[in-house]
């Protein structure tokens, strides 16, 4: 019982455009085309796959269990032509990423979204960590790209390439009192401070430690959590601070004589891997961000 794509495509476009005429008109064929393909796919099948009137045509109980598995086998035949397309003009298959946790949000999600639309073909494994864990899965080949805060210093077996820059600031656990609580830099030193474990790992502790006595987590997430449960303060991201701001879980720390800072993400890869043009938009679309 051979069926053809062309019969699918018949059913599936009389179903969805509501008669023969108008899934002619989408197919680019007659409509006495269409309708036999239907009817040959009924006789085939030996089913009645649409109850027919004058002026409609609507599923049967079986054309209504089977259109969803025609409409598979059809996206599932587009899915391999456009892979096979692919294949023959050496397009990326696969693309693994691997993404700091204190970056993963909406603009995160649709950069992915993009890259699909780009590569609908493309297999993508997203895997998720700390800074240094994505530079080290980055180092040892295990993922294609990444996508971290900005550490400073690099391995020579890194490539990195800047995206956007974001505005830092300092916060504290929400008390019943001002949103903004300010200090001097002495009585703020006199507090714990909350940082990420990378500054010391890199031997960068004293870029930004400012207090005498330290509590290091892996990621923003993590910091923001110690925070609120009033164990300290930290110096983190504008933009993931000031919803929490608004809600009163933090507030917003102002140190006399302090000026504003900013700190940036970078898109990186390993030196010996040459980057394929799934890697290239990749790059493209975070590094064209606007800044934060």
């Amino acid at each position: 019982m051979p069926t053809s794509t062309e019969q699918l495509e018949a059913f599936v476009y009389t179903k969805e455009c509501g008669g023969f005429g108008p899934a002619a008109r989408k197919l680019g064929k007659h409509r006495t085309t269409v309708s036999h393909l239907v009817n040959d796919l009924e006789l085939d099948l030996g089913l009645s796959l649409f109850t027919r009137t004058a002026k409609s045509v609507t599923l049967t109980d079986a054309g209504q269990s089977l259109y969803c598995y025609a409409k598979s086998v059809l996206s599932d035949l587009n899915y391999f032509e456009q892979k096979a397309q692919d294949l023959v003009e050496e397009q990326p298959d696969k693309l693994s990423i691997a993404v700091d946790v204190s970056l993963m949000d909406e603009q995160f999600a649709t950069g992915l979204k993009i890259l699909n639309q780009q590569y609908p073909s493309l297999d993508i494994d997203v895997l998720s960590g700390d800074t240094m864990s994505i530079h080290q899965w980055v180092e040892q080949g295990e993922v294609d790209i990444g996508f971290s805060l900005g550490t400073f210093e690099y391995s020579p077996q890194i490539i990195y390439s800047r995206a956007y820059q974001f505005e830092l600031c300092c916060a504290i656990k929400a008390e019943p009192s001002p949103q903004v609580v300010e200090l001097s830099e002495l009585e703020l030193r006199q507090l714990r401070q909350i940082g990420f474990n990378f500054f010391n790992q890199l031997g960068l502790a004293s870029s930004q430690s400012i207090s005498h006595r330290q509590i290091r987590a892996s990621n923003s997430q993590q910091i923001i959590e110690l925070v609120k449960a009033g164990l300290g303060w930290a110096i983190l991201p504008r933009y993931l601070c000031e919803p929490l701001f608004a809600q009163q879980q933090l507030s917003e720390l102002w140190v006399n004589g302090m000026s504003k800072e900013h700190w940036h993400c970078d898109v990186v890869w390993k030196k010996e891997r040459h980057q394929n043009l799934a890697m290239q938009a990749f790059t493209d679309y975070f590094c064209k961000l606007d800044d934060k």
